[in-house]
């Protein structure tokens, strides 16, 4: 590895760790640990509001503890958005607390990124959290340092 290169991991079949990672019901979404990253997958009908973005928080939290990660990818489809600034803001800082040094990228349909996300993005950059949105799901995996595997 020369200079600012950073390691790239090859995307192998995630698998389940435990009956724990699986969705309980209070949780917004399906975890399971991957080759390099943990791999989350929103429940359906998620919408952001700040309650279950908390929620959600907490739950990436504890499995990027348990299974010292810290990369993610978020996928799945949001049914909408019921967040202000200032929640966006606190979300940030919720975020940067319940899972510090986070890379996570989000490949999420139904959602459009516009200046709120933006805001949010900065806002959770500034306490080291880095967060992205994408269209494509390759994007997204690349962003996150992973390559797909040759089939």
């Amino acid at each position: 590895m020369v200079g600012n290169a950073r390691q790239r991991n090859r995307v192998n079949h995630c698998r389940m760790t435990s009956e724990a990672d699986q969705s309980p019901p209070d949780s917004e979404a399906t975890l399971e640990l991957c080759e390099g990253y943990l791999y989350a997958r929103l429940v359906p009908g998620f919408e952001i509001t700040p309650e279950r973005m908390n929620r959600l928080w907490k739950q990436l939290g504890e499995a990027c503890e348990q299974h010292q990660v810290r990369h993610v990818l978020t996928e799945g489809t949001v049914s909408g958005r019921r967040m202000t600034t200032m929640d966006s803001f606190e979300n940030a800082a919720v975020a940067a607390r319940l899972v510090p040094g986070l890379t996570m990228a989000c490949f999420v349909q139904g959602h459009v990124p516009d200046q709120q996300t933006d805001f949010f993005k900065i806002a959770a950059m500034n306490r080291g959290v880095r967060v992205d949105f994408f269209a494509k799901r390759e994007d997204a995996l690349r962003w996150l340092g992973i390559r797909p595997t040759a089939t």
